[in-house]
């Protein structure tokens, strides 16, 4: 399988060019993933029911018919269900269960709705014996006792793929959670990726919270961090160039290895810390808990849509650094130059 560079500098094109145009610049929406396990014994819990108890989707159900919300069938297989108002929870390959929210206008309105969510989903994951986890990467279990729960030809592929690499992809897949954020693209899109990509070691940093793997400690601040920076070098990090952007995402998309055919799916399977889908997705949180999860949305929108504080901030700490990056991972905010620029960040707002 190989990449046609003109077809796919076409669809990157594409990626800049705004679905979400009616909308206001400051709309915000979120992914937020949950790792489910059981408080007896800390294995984690399958979608369908075990020997040891329910499993997710008839906890998740619990919680639907409490709040109203629809049940229906997804491309995989497996249950989800849309919220009243207007978001979805689905699964995760490993089961991990993840929230997506509906785009809102406002970082407070997305808090409300996640913390909304979160408290249903964790009243009756308790009264099962189970607890959603919201860390970085599942603490408790090793990869080989977290079977694939999503069976579909694009995670079948994936598995083969990364296991022919190392272990970190399928770790990835089955064992991370983390807070996805997305953001318009803005007025000067170009302007925005850039201070995205230069902001996403402290992001990562500030977030950090999963530095135990499979009952050890990893010596990581994040262990997902390091995951996903492991998992395949091809198609990730932060591919940006302030000379050409598009072109550089374009290269980067060209280099990666296939894991799909299609060239638009090939792009699905690129997983950079700021990723462009027609607005910014952010990948560089580990999944916090709902009560930090309103300071840093309100940070986020905060520095972006602030022209002084954008344009302060880029002055602060400069372009995207992938060692940064990576020092971010191991580090988190223990790292001197991370933690004192955060601090001038943070008081920019």
């Amino acid at each position: 399988m190989t990449s046609d560079p003109e077809t796919i500098l076409r669809i990157v094109s594409e990626l800049f060019r705004a679905p979400w145009s009616a909308r206001l610049d400051g709309s915000i929406g979120a992914e937020l993933e949950l790792i489910p396990v059981r408080d007896a014994t800390r294995r984690r819990v399958p979608i369908k029911p075990d020997a040891d108890g329910a499993g997710t989707a008839e906890i998740i159900g619990i919680a639907g018919r409490a709040l109203s919300w629809s049940e229906a069938i997804d491309s995989y297989g497996a249950p989800l269900w849309a919220t009243t108002d207007g978001g979805r929870i689905s699964y995760e390959p490993g089961g991990q269960i993840e929230i997506s929210s509906p785009v809102f206008e406002s970082p407070a309105e997305l808090d409300q709705s996640l913390r909304h969510t979160v408290a249903a989903l964790r009243a009756a994951a308790a009264s099962n014996g189970v607890s959603l986890l919201a860390v970085g990467v599942d603490p408790y279990n090793a990869i080989e006792d977290v079977a694939l729960e999503l069976h579909a030809p694009r995670y079948d592929s994936m598995t083969r793929y990364f296991e022919a690499i190392g272990p970190s992809g399928t770790r990835m897949m089955r064992q991370t959670a983390s807070l996805q954020v997305s953001v318009e693209l803005g007025p000067e899109p170009m302007e925005r990726w850039a201070l995205l990509n230069a902001l996403a070691p402290y992001l990562l940093a500030a977030s950090a919270n999963s530095p135990t793997y499979a009952g050890r400690n990893t010596g990581y601040a994040s262990y997902r961090a390091y995951l996903w920076q492991t998992l395949d070098k091809t198609r990730t990090g932060l591919p940006f160039s302030a000379s050409d952007p598009v072109a550089a995402y374009t290269a980067f998309a060209v280099g990666a290895g296939r894991i799909v055919d299609d060239d638009a799916a090939h792009l699905t399977t690129l997983f950079p810390e700021i990723r462009p889908r027609g607005y910014f997705e952010i990948r560089s949180i580990d999944a916090i808990d709902s009560n930090r999860m309103g300071d840093l949305l309100r940070f986020i929108h905060g520095i972006i849509h602030n022209a002084d504080a954008a344009s302060e901030a880029h002055a602060l700490i400069g372009n995207p650094d992938p060692a940064l990056l990576a020092r971010a991972a191991l580090l988190g905010r223990s790292d001197p130059v991370i933690d004192q620029r955060l601090d001038a960040l943070e008081r920019l707002l």
